[in-house]
């Protein structure tokens, strides 16, 4: 199956209106777009629209807890930037597991 058309109706009008496309990226730009944080509220630092705080290797206020991806809350709902933030989070949670002072990377060979 594919999608060949979306239908919509705009702000302030009651006309429907149908787009040919040959494909669609949802994004719920305004609504729809508040990650779900429910389960860790009591656990972890949250913004104040609900998205879970890190720092640049993707850890949280809690030692040893790491988020990635849509829940985090950035202005950049991609596949691409989830696939990122996992890439940091697995170095980072690998150096605390090891207690390395150093992301220890797989590309420099002795």
């Amino acid at each position: 199956e594919e999608i060949i058309e979306v239908k919509l109706m705009r702000k302030g009008s009651t006309e429907e209106e149908i787009i040919e496309v040959e494909g669609a990226f949802i994004y719920g730009a305004g609504g729809g777009s508040k990650p779900i944080t429910e389960f860790c509220q009591s656990k972890v630092d949250l913004d104040e629209s609900g998205g879970v705080i890190v720092d640049e290797n993707m850890k949280t206020s809690c030692d040893g807890v790491y988020a990635i991806g849509d829940i985090r809350n950035t202005d950049y709902k991609q596949v691409v930037v989830a696939a990122s933030d996992g890439c940091i989070a697995a170095m980072s949670i690998e150096k605390f597991l090891y207690n390395r002072k150093a992301i220890k990377v797989d590309w420099i060979h002795k």
